[in-house]
């Protein structure tokens, strides 16, 4: 008899947005703030265009998409909570093709259905637009807090935490380019202001351990192929050639010379 092997399902987007605006109102939540401000600010320097999207408002003085060059930014997040536009990600209230820029605040981590939260800002992004993605690292101090107490259902422990290179197999799928993933905040996950003022100084060693930084920012752009067919033509002077081949083929003595095995071999 064949055991069935059950999947875990992430937490419902609508239902972990409360609950994650009050983790990230503690001690710890405010540090992994400032400094995905400080960073992003420094990543989207090439972003301009009309109006972007940030998924979830967890941080009301956070605005993921500030540092990019947009006229309008644009907060969704579940219904009864503070934003601009209230909805679901797995079904955005959202145009096609309206957004130069679009950012998930842990959508991923605590979304029962990853794939098409993906697919829905593949749908509202412009052609050349910039997928923003923030998450925690299943490969940290985050993420081994994550494996312990999972069971708790406690948010954000009870998220699912995506490695990056599975993230970014989704997005070529997608046929995205990741243009910057960089993992940041190496320090364990602790709520306590003193602890953490004390180890403020292990960011000096960002360079050296950036693979165990508890959050993740990775970027990605999409990528429009024109879905055309092109016939390639030969060009004139390799079809002369080639006739010209044809009828010197052969030497006198039946055989293929060595100046036309020589000119056949360059032939595309």
């Amino acid at each position: 008899m064949k055991s069935i092997r059950t999947v875990r399902q992430g937490p419902v987007w609508l239902d972990a947005q409360a609950p994650l605006a009050q983790w990230y109102s503690t001690s710890l939540g405010q540090s992994i703030a400032e400094r995905l401000e400080a960073e992003l600010a420094t990543l989207l320097g090439d972003v301009f265009g009309y109006q972007g999207l940030q998924v979830g408002n967890l941080v009301p003085d956070l605005h993921l998409l500030k540092g990019a060059g947009l006229q309008r930014h644009l907060i969704l997040d579940a219904p009864g909570n503070e934003a601009d536009i209230h909805g679901d990600v797995l079904s955005l209230p959202v145009a096609s093709d309206t957004m130069k820029a679009v950012a998930f605040f842990h959508t991923l981590d605590f979304c029962d259905n990853a794939h098409q939260a993906l697919r829905e800002a593949d749908r509202v992004l412009t052609d050349d637009g910039q997928l923003i993605i923030v998450g925690f690292n299943p490969y940290s101090m985050f993420g081994a807090r994550h494996a312990l107490t999972a069971w708790r259902k406690r948010e954000p422990w009870n998220g699912r935490f995506y490695a990056r290179h599975r993230v970014s197999d989704w997005l070529s799928v997608l046929n995205y380019r990741v243009m910057d993933s960089n993992a940041m905040f190496i320090r364990p996950p602790i709520n306590s202001e003193r602890v953490l003022r004390r180890l403020n100084k292990m960011e000096g060693l960002q360079r050296w351990m950036s693979l165990m930084g508890g959050v993740y920012i990775m970027r990605a752009r999409k990528q429009t192929i024109p879905m055309t067919m092109m016939r390639q033509w030969r060009r004139p002077r390799s079809r002369m050639a080639a006739a010209s081949l044809a009828r010197t083929r052969e030497d006198a003595s039946g055989q293929p010379s060595a100046t036309v095995a020589r000119i056949d071999s360059r032939l595309p």
